[in-house]
C-alpha cells in the first residue's frame, strides 16, 4: 500500500506542520498576553483570557482522536499477524472494527468525564 519512500515524506510534512502550528500558537498567546498587560489589564486577567476554558471542546477532540488513532494502530499491528494479505477486504474490516471500538471508547470516556465534571453521581 505505502512503502517507506512515500510514507516518510508524508510523516515529515505532517510533523513540520504540527510543530509550526504549535510555535505559532505559543507566540500568538504570548503576544496577546503582552498586549493585554501593556493596555493595563491585570496579569491574572490576561492569563484567564489566553488559557483554555475548563470545558474546552478541544480536550474532548484530543481524547477522540487519541483513542481513534490508538485503536487503528492496534488494528494495524494485529493485521500483521493475521494470515491474510494486505489487499484483502477482511484486513480493512478489522481496521474499521477497531476504529469503531475507538469511537465507542471515546463515547464512554466522554460521558464519564461529563458526569464527573457535572457532579451528577458516581461514575
Amino acid at each position: 500500500m505505502f512503502d517507506a519512500g512515500s510514507l516518510v515524506p508524508i510523516a515529515f510534512l505532517l510533523s513540520v506542520t504540527f510543530i509550526l502550528l504549535g510555535i505559532t500558537k505559543v507566540l500568538s498567546d504570548g503576544t496577546t498576553r503582552r498586549r493585554l498587560i501593556a493596555a493595563g489589564a491585570a496579569p491574572d486577567l490576561a492569563r484567564v483570557i489566553v488559557a483554555a476554558p475548563r470545558d474546552d471542546p478541544g480536550l474532548y477532540s484530543s481524547l477522540r482522536w487519541g483513542l481513534l488513532t490508538g485503536a487503528i494502530g492496534l488494528a494495524l499491528i494485529l493485521v500483521q499477524f493475521l494470515p491474510y494479505r494486505s489487499n484483502e477486504p477482511i484486513v480493512l474490516g478489522v481496521i474499521l472494527v477497531f476504529a469503531a471500538g475507538g469511537q465507542l471508547g471515546y463515547y464512554v470516556a466522554a460521558r464519564r468525564l461529563v458526569r464527573i465534571e457535572g457532579g451528577g453521581g458516581a461514575a
